[in-house]
């Protein structure tokens, strides 16, 4: 008579990560744990005092491999891959910042930023949450890079090192910004309050007394501020002289260096203390204006290419063995193992194993591919399957992947009109007539009165200065930017609102972006299958690492049965058998014996099954679409023209057709190449395009689009160069993000209406006089904060509307 064992009446949760433990789990001081590698770091954690890790969340652990190649980390000992990756190198210490994917709570960054309490080595960890990353200094005598790297492994958090890591640490690109805009308000405050005296009547007496000494030290403060604040303002428009245009930095480096040239000659010649406070105070509230452009762009990167899916190391086969190598360091003729989940590095013959390549990043096709030894493997799929033995028969820099990414056509080119160009030209036009009104005040008040034309050509230049005008944008988009992140639409920076806003062509790519990548519909065809039968399939499709058949085993999910044998053939199907059922062979037609590979009618990609020798059906895997895209694509298709491109098969026609309705535009089959030059031709018809997609595969639509989408189901993951990063989870808000965007145009166009009024009644009065410098250097600041206030509260009104 057959056992039955007793389930357990509570599942035991594991100590350190929280999942369920098996019947008879890995026991330390009476404490249950799911595997050998949670019991591992517990024990590390305990001998360390570091147990406080487990207070701080209900789930702080990470779950450990259980399998660590030997040696993986290896690459990192040469001086090569060290040079490139460490941002700072001493005869004692050595500094790096690693990306680690892996960070999601404050019990991660507790245990991070405490590893100098897991090795006397480490001197100091710093984490950088918003971009997971973390910052190491270590002793070059106590601890190697290998060992850092391991460490971080063996507590759950190992790194994520590709090639855009080589070179690029770490990442600083706002510390300049930062430390202007501290300098700016340092000396906007103090020369405000050594202004005073010339603001109010009761401290007349200290004007008298120390007015020359605060005039100099106010002009101490705001010399820094022109040199260093503002030389940005300053650098911009000289390129743009030099490019033989005027923009917006233009007029606002002649307001400033006039400002400034005035106050200086006033402060020199003893005729009074000048307008410095006004003029630091106005680079203080353009860096502002900048600083609220640039932080979302820092916390994200838009700007990723191929380097942030690929690998550093490579595993090379020599006489001696198996040796871990960067990836930089292949050549022509090296031999390369890949194993199951490996990217292939570099355009290679395979010599041994049947390749079962997942192209989908570089072509789309989600499907994988089947190759045999002999064929001709590109760079930048992902085996799925066996271990592949190759043969590199062209460099990293040389490969497809590569040659796609830099191909010439690929470059975004100059995008149309922007917000941005609308205020240039607004700028060129504003420069022209001050300057015109400036030598007219000169012109009409020379012969008359000579004090009322130094007054009133001073009260011209500094009144004029566009720096409302030139607020109005980055102020207004700069809160639509912090709207939009609220909600998972991250923008590189603030012109791609306006894009967005003047779009009229939305460009979808299919797989990953309209359809679920994790996600698959099962449907069986053909005679009714018996309970052992079901079984039986299910529980041979588990013994496979191929996709489709995990996605089977997950569909039927039954109680498993003990298999008497089971074998798979790489890019055919498996066999089994189990005491007392029939013999089962799951795979293609041609492995089972059916007629066909894929029976008429049959969309998608179908599996077949035979038992006992005989076709029973076959199954079908139809993509699943995402669940909010039958109401978004109804919104769009009121107001936008509508494609998809698409690199797999036309087996998704009908359904996308009757999603998209009848008037969109359906491509498959396409290559990059092809998505590029679709892009290329609606921009020359003069349409606006929005490129929506994932992958190297849309890179080149996405840089040729005016404007790109990346959509991702993790932000951390790797996405293409673009625009903007759209959670995969608020696609169906895409119709509200658009037309948020229009609503924000609008606003813009109200603060440029309001500037341009605020300086048409400033220049009339100080044309004729009526105007002293200091009455146009209070007027203008104010004029500023107006239109960034009214931009805010516009800005605002749009997003509450939108239900934003």
């Amino acid at each position: 008579m057959p056992v039955l064992l007793e389930s357990p009446a509570t599942d035991l949760a594991c100590a350190h990560c929280g999942d369920v433990c098996p019947a008879e789990p890995l026991r330390l001081a009476e404490l249950p744990f799911c595997c050998a590698g949670c019991r591992t770091v517990y024990e590390l954690l305990d001998d360390n005092q570091l147990c406080t890790y487990y207070a701080l969340g209900e789930r702080p652990g990470l779950k450990i491999k259980a399998v660590e190649l030997p040696g993986r980390f290896d690459y990192l000992a040469s001086e090569a891959v060290q040079a490139q990756l460490l941002s700072f190198r001493s005869a004692e210490r050595g500094r790096l910042t690693l990306h680690v994917p892996q960070m999601h709570c404050t019990s991660c960054i507790w245990l991070l930023e405490h590893l100098p309490r897991l090795h006397a080595g480490v001197v100091e960890a710093r984490v950088q949450f918003l971009r997971k990353e973390i910052t190491i200094t270590y002793l070059l005598a106590d601890i190697s890079l290998p060992e850092v790297v391991q460490l971080l492994a063996s507590v759950g958090y190992e790194p994520q090192i590709t090639l855009a890591e080589l070179g690029a640490q770490p990442h600083r690109a706002s510390h300049t910004l930062y430390y202007q805009l501290g300098l700016a308000a340092f000396a906007f405050g103090n020369v405000m309050l050594l202004a005073l005296p010339k603001y109010f009547s009761f401290v007349e007496d200290l004007q008298v007394g120390f007015g020359r000494f605060f005039g100099y030290l106010s002009l101490a403060l705001a010399l820094p501020v022109l040199l260093y604040s503002a030389r940005g303002f300053f650098r911009s428009a000289g390129q743009g002289l030099r490019q033989r245009h005027i923009n917006l930095d233009f007029p606002i480096s002649l307001g400033l260096a006039s400002l400034f040239s005035v106050s200086t000659f006033e402060v020199l010649s003893g005729r009074g203390p000048g307008y410095l406070d006004s003029f630091t105070g106005l680079v203080f509230f353009m860096l502002i204006g900048k600083w609220v452009q640039q932080r979302t762009y820092d916390a994200l990167r838009f700007d990723r290419n191929y380097t942030a899916y690929f690998p550093v190391a490579v595993t090379r086969l020599t006489p001696a063995g198996e040796q871990s190598i960067s990836v930089q360091e292949l050549a022509v003729g090296h031999r390369i193992r890949v194993r199951h989940q490996e990217v292939i590095p570099a355009d290679a013959v395979l010599l041994r194993g049947t390749g079962q390549i997942d192209y989908s990043f570089v072509s789309g096709e989600s499907t994988p591919v089947t190759r045999a030894a002999g064929d001709l493997v590109y760079a930048g799929g992902r085996q799925l399957g066996e271990a592949l033995e190759l043969e590199v028969v062209r460099g990293v820099s040389q490969g497809y992947l590569t040659q796609l990414w830099n191909n010439p056509a690929f470059t975004k080119d100059a995008v149309g009109p922007t917000l941005e160009t609308y205020a240039n030209r607004a700028g060129r036009y504003f420069v022209a007539l001050t300057l015109l009104l400036a030598a007219g005040t000169l012109a009409y008040w020379g012969p008359r009165d000579q004090a009322t034309m130094w007054r009133a050509f001073t009260s011209v230049l500094v009144i004029a200065c566009p720096c409302a005008l030139s607020l109005a944008t980055p102020f207004a988009l700069g809160a639509a930017l912090r709207v939009l992140g609220r909600h998972k639409l991250y923008l590189k920076n603030a012109a791609v609102i306006e894009t967005l806003g003047r779009a009229d062509t939305l460009v979808f790519d299919k797989t990953g972006t309209l359809t679920d990548p994790t996600q698959s519909a099962v449907q069986y065809h053909g005679r009714p299958l018996l309970s052992i039968e079901k079984q039986l399939i299910a529980t041979a499709a588990a013994q496979s690492t191929h996709p489709l058949s995990q996605r089977l085993a997950r569909e039927l999910a039954t109680e498993a049965l003990p298999l008497a044998t089971c074998q798979e053939y790489p890019g055919q199907g498996l066999s089994a058998t189990a005491a007392g059922g029939p013999a089962l062979r799951l795979g293609s037609a041609a492995f089972v014996g059916a007629s066909a590979s894929r029976p008429e009618g049959a969309p998608g990609t179908c599996v077949h099954v035979a038992l006992d020798g005989e076709t029973a059906g076959y199954f079908t895997f139809r993509n699943v679409y995402r669940p909010a895209l039958p109401a978004v694509l109804a919104a769009l298709g009121k107001r936008y023209r509508l494609a998809v491109l698409s690199g797999d098969t036309d087996a998704e026609g009908p359904r996308l057709r009757a999603l998209l309705g009848p008037a969109a535009e359906l491509r498959f089959g396409q290559s990059p190449a092809d998505k590029l030059a679709y892009i290329a031709a609606e921009r020359a018809l003069g349409h606006t395009v929005v490129m929506i997609g994932d992958g190297l595969n849309d890179a080149g639509a996405l840089r040729a689009a005016n404007a790109g989408i990346a959509l991702t189901d993790t932000l951390t993951n790797f996405s293409p160069a673009c625009d903007a990063i759209l959670e995969a989870g608020e696609l169906g808000r895409l119709a509200t993000f658009l037309g948020f965007s229009r609503a924000c145009l609008r606003a813009v166009l109200a603060t440029f209406v309001l500037s341009l009024c605020y300086n048409a009644v400033g220049l009339t009065l100080a044309v004729q006089g009526h105007f002293t410098p200091i009455a146009s250097a209070i007027l203008m600041p104010l004029s500023s904060l107006s239109v960034m206030v009214m931009a805010t509260i516009l800005v605002r009104w749009a997003a509450r509307r939108y239900q934003l």
